[in-house]
């Protein structure tokens, strides 16, 4: 099920449409891949440059990278994380902070955390029982928020007790 919501980013409104199962069309900017990681113990890592202000591990795709390769890059270097499984969920088409609209990809993905040696932009890194992501996510508690969360907890029951990983390219 589609659905929208708007908001403001840095001052500038935007809307923001959650598209399940959606997968870009090549002339379709993609300006962000990321994931919603799990650990083994079911926990969601988050990371922050600040240490207050928390998102989802992801960045943009770089050269030809794949969508699963750029999660896969971005976890590494975010959250000292290696991404074991992912599975695509959808993506969120986001429009009125650029021209053109762009959509985010949101993946669901089972991680292996590494002890963690920020070298890039990250600073922190935590892995929050579910209970929090609401709370500590600025956007969790939103319709999108609510339906990302509620479609990878799907998905995790789904592959429960299996090693599957969904392989996406452009």
């Amino acid at each position: 099920m589609t659905l929208s919501e708007e908001t403001t980013w840095e001052g500038r409104p935007a809307r923001l449409t959650w598209l399940p199962g959606y997968r870009p069309r090549p002339h379709e900017t993609v300006g962000q891949v990321g994931g919603l990681c799990f650990t083994a113990d079911g926990h969601i890592v988050l990371v922050s440059r600040d240490g207050s202000e928390w998102s989802l591990p992801g960045g943009k795709p770089e050269g030809d990278e794949t969508w699963e390769e750029t999660l896969r890059r971005e976890v590494a270097e975010e959250a000292c994380a290696e991404v074991l499984a992912c599975r695509l969920l959808g993506a969120q088409r986001v429009e009125g902070l650029t021209p053109q609209p762009y959509h985010q990809l949101r993946f669901w993905a089972r991680v292996g955390l590494h002890p963690f040696a920020p070298v890039f932009e990250t600073r922190h890194r935590r892995a929050i029982p579910t209970e929090e992501y609401a709370h500590v996510l600025p956007w969790g508690a939103g319709v999108i928020g609510q339906a990302l969360l509620r479609q990878a907890f799907a998905t995790e029951r789904e592959l429960q007790g299996g090693a599957a990983a969904g392989h996406d390219s452009r």
